[in-house]
C-alpha cells in the first residue's frame, strides 16, 4: 500500500512541476520573442531555452508515464496479432496494365453520424482539451465513402472520409472488422479499407480528446490499478457516440459495396490556390499543391461521384462556435449535388497550416448566417472549380494498393500519457526489457488508379514540405540542419502521387525534422506546435517507411 501511495504522490508532484515548468517557459519565450527578431544572439538564447524546456518537460512527462498505471489490455509486442488487430496489407500483385475483363465499378454512400438523442446536450465538440458541449447543429456531420473495384479479382478498395478532427486507428480497424465479417458472409473480396478524417474543427469529438481531461487524468489511475472497465460516470454519451459512428460508418461501407455499378473513371488536377494560403507565409500560392480529383461516371447514367484530395483546413467557424458542422465540405457537397446531382468525398491533402484565403461580405446576414458564411463561401468556390474542371483524362481500369504496418515509439511522451489516461484509444504495446519502452501500431498506404494517379496515405496531419520537398518553404527550419528528402510525388515511375493526411489514423503533426520546436505557436515564425506530435523525427521516419513501401510494390 505504501508503494501505491508513493506512486500517487509522485504523479501529483510531476504534474505540478510540469505545469509550473511549462508556464515559466511560455513566459520566458514571450519576453524573448521581441529581442529574437532584433538580434541573432537573442534568437539563439530563445531557441536554447525552448530546446531545454522541451527536454525538461519530456523528462517529466516520461516520469509520469513510468509511474502511471497502464490499462490492463496493453500487451507485449510479442503478443501482437496483425489479423486480430485489423491490419490489411492490400493487394498481392502489382498490375502494370489492365487485364482482359478489367472494368471500373464504384458504389457510393453518405450517412449522417449525428446521434438521434443529440438534443440531450451531452455531446462534445472535438476541438481541444476543453470539455465543450455542442449547442446545436449548423449543417451536418457525415461519413462519405466509395467502394471501388477494377474487376480484376484482386479485391475491392474502400476510400472515404469522416467529418471529424481525427479518427484513431483502433476505431478504423473496428470498422474494418465489421465490414470484413459482412463481406466474408457475402463472399465479397476486399483488399483495402481506408478512412480519412476531414479535419473539420467544428465536428463532434470522435477521439475522446475533448471529454473531461482532468477527470480522466485523476480517475483513470485508479481505474487502471483496479481493472475497472465500466464507463466513467459522465462519459456515457461520449462512449455511446464512439460506437455509434463506428456502426454507422461500417453500414455506409456495406451500402457503398451494394451500390457498386460499372462506369468510367476520369481525373483532373485542379488549381485551387487562389482560395487557399499557407498561414505561416512560407509557401507561395504557386507552390501550393493542386487538388487531385477523380470523377466516376456510371454507365447507367446515374449520378457521378467526385473524390477530391483538397489541401485546406476546415476551420471556417470561429473557436467560440458551439454548433456542429462539417465546414466547407458540406457546401462543396451541396454545390455538386445541385449542379449535376453528383456525389462528393473530400480527402484531406497535406494540410499543414494551409487554410482558406477568401473575403466574405457579411452585410445583411443574421448572426446565424454569419457563423457559417466562410464555410458556405469557400464551399461554393471549391465546388465551382471542381464542376468547371477538365476531366478528359480517362484512367485505365487498374488498381494497385499496398499498406505497411508501423510501430512508432513516441519521442513525445505526452501521446503515451494521453493513451494511458484514455484520452485517445490508440493501441499501445510495450517492448520487453528492464526499462519498459512503448510503441503504437499505425500504418501507411499507397493507392494507385490507372497506373497514372496515386494517393500516399499518411496517418498524421502532414505538412506540404514533407511530401513536396522543403524548397517550397525556402528551406525554413528551426535547428539549422537540412531536410534530406526530395519531392515524393514522382517516386513511382509514370505515376503522379498526391499526399493524403489523417488516413487510417490520427497521430498528430508530421513535418520536417529540422522544423520541430516545442510549443511552436508561442514561438511564432511559422513553427508548428509540436506538443501535438509524436516527436521530432516522425517526418523522416514516415518518409523512410513510405519509400520502403513503394519499393516493395512489385515484390
Amino acid at each position: 500500500m505504501k508503494k501505491k501511495f508513493m506512486r500517487i504522490i509522485s504523479v501529483v508532484l510531476c504534474i505540478a512541476l510540469l505545469t509550473s515548468g511549462a508556464s515559466f517557459g511560455t513566459f520566458a519565450a514571450r519576453e524573448l520573442s521581441v529581442t529574437a527578431q532584433e538580434e541573432s544572439v537573442g534568437d539563439s538564447i530563445m531557441k536554447g531555452l525552448y530546446n531545454t524546456l522541451n527536454v525538461i518537460v519530456e523528462g517529466l512527462v516520461r516520469s509520469i508515464c513510468a509511474i502511471y498505471v497502464n490499462p490492463r489490455d496493453w500487451q507485449s509486442i510479442d503478443e501482437y496479432d496483425a489479423d486480430e488487430i485489423g491490419f490489411m496489407a492490400g493487394r498481392d500483385t502489382y498490375q502494370t496494365s489492365a487485364a482482359e475483363g478489367n472494368a471500373w465499378k464504384l458504389g457510393y454512400s453518405k450517412k449522417s453520424i449525428i446521434p438521434e438523442d443529440f438534443e440531450s446536450g451531452k455531446y462534445n465538440l472535438g476541438r481541444d482539451l476543453l470539455n465543450k458541449y455542442a449547442e446545436g447543429v449548423y449543417d451536418d456531420q457525415c461519413i462519405r465513402v466509395a467502394a471501388i473495384d477494377d474487376n480484376s479479382g484482386e479485391g475491392l478498395v474502400i476510400l472515404g472520409a469522416i467529418d471529424s478532427l481525427g479518427v484513431t486507428s483502433t476505431d478504423i480497424r473496428s470498422m474494418r472488422k465489421a465490414v470484413l465479417d459482412y463481406c466474408e458472409t457475402e463472399g465479397i473480396e476486399v483488399a483495402s479499407i481506408n478512412i480519412s478524417a476531414t479535419h473539420a474543427h467544428s465536428a463532434l469529438d470522435t477521439q475522446g480528446v475533448s471529454t473531461e481531461f482532468f477527470k480522466k487524468l485523476a480517475a483513470t489511475f485508479w481505474r487502471n490499478l483496479f481493472g475497472i472497465t465500466k464507463t466513467m460516470s459522465g462519459l456515457e454519451n461520449a462512449e455511446s457516440f464512439k460506437q455509434h459512428f463506428i456502426n454507422v460508418s461500417a453500414d455506409a461501407m456495406k451500402e457503398a459495396i451494394a451500390n457498386m455499378e460499372e462506369g468510367k473513371l476520369y481525373f483532373s488536377a485542379i488549381d485551387m490556390s487562389e482560395h487557399f494560403k499557407d498561414k505561416r507565409g512560407l509557401i507561395s500560392k504557386e507552390d501550393l499543391p493542386d487538388t487531385a480529383c477523380l470523377k466516376f461516371v456510371p454507365a447507367s447514367g446515374k449520378a457521378s461521384t467526385y473524390i477530391a484530395d483538397i489541401t485546406c483546413h476546415a476551420t471556417s467557424f470561429s473557436a467560440s462556435n458551439g454548433l456542429v458542422g462539417s465546414d466547407y465540405i458540406y457546401y462543396v457537397d451541396e454545390y455538386i449535388k445541385n449542379a449535376d446531382g453528383g456525389n462528393f468525398i473530400m480527402i484531406p491533402g497535406a494540410v499543414g497550416q494551409v487554410s482558406r484565403d477568401i473575403v466574405v461580405d457579411e452585410t445583411g446576414m443574421t448572426e446565424f448566417e454569419a457563423k457559417g458564411s466562410g464555410a458556405r463561401t469557400l464551399g461554393k468556390l471549391v465546388g465551382e472549380k471542381i464542376m468547371a474542371a477538365d476531366f478528359s483524362t480517362e484512367l485505365s481500369p487498374v488498381i494497385n494498393v499496398k499498406h505497411r504496418e508501423l510501430f512508432i515509439t513516441p519521442e513525445n511522451s505526452i501521446l503515451t500519457l494521453a493513451c494511458e489516461i484514455g484520452l485517445v484509444n490508440n493501441k499501445i504495446f510495450y517492448k520487453p526489457g528492464i526499462i519498459r519502452e512503448y510503441c503504437m501500431a499505425t500504418e501507411m498506404g499507397y493507392l494507385e488508379f490507372g497506373n497514372e494517379i496515386a494517393f500516399a496515405m499518411f496517418p498524421g496531419e502532414l505538412y506540404p514540405e514533407v511530401f513536396w520537398d522543403d524548397e517550397i518553404t525556402g528551406g525554413a527550419n528551426w535547428d539549422g540542419t537540412q531536410w534530406p528528402y526530395d519531392n515524393l510525388s514522382t517516386k513511382v515511375e509514370g505515376v503522379t502521387t498526391y499526399a493524403a493526411s489523417l488516413t487510417n489514423d490520427a497521430i498528430g503533426y508530421v513535418l520536417t525534422d529540422n522544423n520541430f520546436a516545442f510549443m511552436g505557436h508561442i514561438i511564432g515564425e511559422g513553427i508548428a506546435d509540436e506538443v501535438l506530435s509524436v516527436g521530432k523525427h516522425i517526418g523522416s521516419y514516415l518518409v523512410t517507411e513510405y519509400l520502403a513501401l513503394i519499393d516493395s510494390l512489385e515484390d
